[in-house]
This record gives structure tokens, sequence and C-alpha cells, in this order.
């Protein structure tokens, strides 16, 4: 089995109408969670952004003759929109070549160019699938190969399975002594090396942990064991 890891933009600068719109009510799209191609034809979307509800609402509404419903749910992190759409004829094609050459994506797809709608994905598949794949990729879609190699499960990590800009964020929390004991610097000093404000550097660190976190403590651990612990000599 193996995995190669792509960047594709569009030569319009979107792949749907809707990317444009955020574009221009100033919200970032960071990654596509989940994307699904339905018999009917219509897509279901997963999307990870960042941005104001109010412009994300109002930039829906300049596209709303595409869309079918949508629901926006507020994360520790940003917010994640589940949109249920008519795809345009570009996304239809692509989607369309993972089902024709058996390939997988392994989410997220992260949107490395936001201002491009460049997406960089990693798709899993036999390497002759994958090649021949990228030799009839729509035109109107530059296609940047990263690597190909052998995919291995056990060697995701979870670093590897957070979007890019985690990955900024806590690379240099890490650098810069946020986790030493005693702590040797602030959510302010990280924010001023990232040019980001305290409040979003403490938003991506706390959801980073709340993550590493949820993933280390085993499945069936009882919470409930927490009540029964006291310190030694209480009563």
């Amino acid at each position: 089995m193996r995995y190669g890891t792509f960047v594709l933009t569009p030569n319009r600068g979107w792949f749907h109408p809707k990317e444009a719109a955020f574009r221009d009510h100033d919200v970032t799209m960071v990654a596509i969670r989940n994307i699904t191609l339905l018999a009917d034809g219509t897509v279901v979307l997963l999307n990870e952004l960042n941005g104001p509800t109010s412009s994300i609402l109002d930039a829906l509404a300049e596209t709303e003759d595409d869309m079918i419903d949508y629901q926006l749910t507020d994360t520790d992190d940003g917010k994640l929109l589940r949109c249920h759409f008519h795809p345009t004829e570009l996304v239809d094609s692509l989607l369309t070549l993972l089902e024709e050459f058996a390939v997988l994506p392994e989410y997220p797809l992260e949107f490395v160019e936001p201002a491009q709608s460049s997406l960089k994905l990693t798709l899993i598949a036999e390497e002759a699938a994958l090649r021949e794949m990228i030799d009839v990729i729509p035109e109107g879609v530059s296609v940047d190969l990263l690597r190909i190699g052998s995919y291995d499960p056990e060697s995701k990590t979870l670093f590897s399975g957070l979007t890019e800009r985690k990955r900024e964020v806590v690379r240099k929390a890490v650098e810069k002594g946020y986790y030493e004991i005693p702590r040797e610097v602030t959510c302010e000093e990280i924010a001023a090396e990232l040019d980001c404000s305290a409040g979003t550097v403490a938003e991506h660190l706390q959801a980073i942990e709340s993550q590493f976190v949820t993933e280390i403590v085993p499945a069936g651990y009882d919470t409930t064991a927490r009540e029964s612990i006291r310190p030694l000599g209480s009563s």
C-alpha cells in the first residue's frame, strides 16, 4: 500500500464559489474534515473555518442557490461547517476520480494557501493508481506532488493528525520552552513570534492538549474514580 501527498490549486482560485465568498467576508478556510459524493450527485462536506459566525452566514447566503442545507457549530478551535450542496463540475470530477481509482483520502485535507484554495491532501492507494489518477486530473487544476511512499498506519502520530497551523503553534511553544518546568515563555510571547493574538495561541494549545489527553487516556477509563481519590491523611 502506498500514499501520495499532493497540493491541488484551482487555477480560477476556487473549487466552489463559496470559497471566494468566504474570502470576501474575511473567513479563513482551515481544513476539510470529510467530504462525500452521494449517489444523487450532491456532496456533503465538513469544513473547519475561522471567522465570525455572521461573516460565515453572509458568505453562505451569497451561494445559497447551490446549498441544500447546512449547520454551523462552534468549537474550541474555531467553527465546523457541515454543508450539503450541489458541486461544481470540477468538484464532481475530482471526487469521481477518487471512486474510479479506489483512492482513499486521509483527513484532514489542509488549505495551505487559503487565498488560492490550495489544498494539501494525502491519498492512499496502489502507486500505479495514484500516478494514473494524476495524469487525468481535470484541466484547471495545478498539481504539485510532494512525496510518494509506503503507507504505514502505525507511523501516524498525534502530531501528524493536527492541522498545519496547530503544528506551527505547538512547535513554537515547545521550541520556546512553554512546556518546561517552570514555564519559560508566555502565550503573548509565542503570539508575537507567530503574528497572531495571545488568545488564538491559548485556544490552539488548549485544543491540542485536550486532543492529546483524550487519545492517551484509555477508552475504558472510569472518570468517576477521581471522586474517590483523596490526599493522604484526609478523613
